[in-house]
């Protein structure tokens, strides 16, 4: 690439960047259904018109944000992860990375799942309501996420940390599942609670259970 179409490329990159940002916000704000394009370019200062020239629509724009936003997440994941560390440590640290990143991005998260429960139930809609390589590459992005985690119990297996005949990826759905149900209290309370509280909480149930006792 000349540097002629080198820089053209990172201005357009730039601009792009401007657009993902802005609808971020507009996102948070009112949730992905009730977001309109109007509302994305008018906040990254574009018109309308010129926002064509860089989305083609309101889908490409949130899946673009998603596989951005998703591409860190699993990256920081990986460059925190520890293999020598003992796995309740590294669950605490991955909780504490997933828990900030689904915080701050809450209402875009949840909007995440709309997408992948609409895939789930009928995929020709999903397919349907956006860019088919952008929807490929989203999901590549979510699994890598996973990915990280179904890694990470593998590890500890080998290390004898964890004693279950569960299937790793089972083993990581409830796990996650304990991540959205603090989310979720979050969502109802309209605010977050303590981060290091709830870490303590997860951490501690993930080691001790429910003490449950059997006569």
């Amino acid at each position: 690439m000349d540097p002629k179409e080198s820089r053209e490329q990172f201005i357009r990159d730039a601009k792009s960047g401007l657009i993902l940002d802005a609808a971020r916000t507009i996102f948070a704000q009112k949730g992905f259904h009730e977001t309109h394009l109007e509302e994305i370019a008018a906040a990254a200062g574009f018109s309308k018109a010129a926002l064509y020239n860089y989305y083609s629509d309101k889908e490409s724009i949130f899946l673009s944000l998603a596989n951005r936003d998703y591409e860190q997440l699993c990256e920081n994941m990986k460059n925190n992860l520890d293999p020598n560390a003992k796995f309740v440590d590294v669950f605490e640290k991955m909780a504490r990375i997933v828990l900030s990143f689904f915080g701050e991005h809450f209402a875009f998260v949840l909007a995440t799942s709309d997408f992948r429960t609409k895939e789930k139930s009928k995929p020709e809609i999903a397919s349907d309501c956006c860019n088919d390589e952008l929807f490929a590459q989203f999901k590549i992005k979510f699994e890598s996420v996973f990915n990280v985690f179904i890694d990470m119990i593998g590890e500890a297996k080998k290390k004898g940390e964890i004693e279950c005949d569960l299937d790793n990826r089972v083993i990581v759905n409830y796990l996650l599942t304990l991540v959205r149900g603090v989310l979720t209290g979050w969502k109802i309370q309209g605010q977050k609670d303590d981060l290091d509280k709830e870490i303590e909480q997860l951490v501690t149930f993930l080691s001790r259970g429910l003490n449950i006792r059997r006569k």
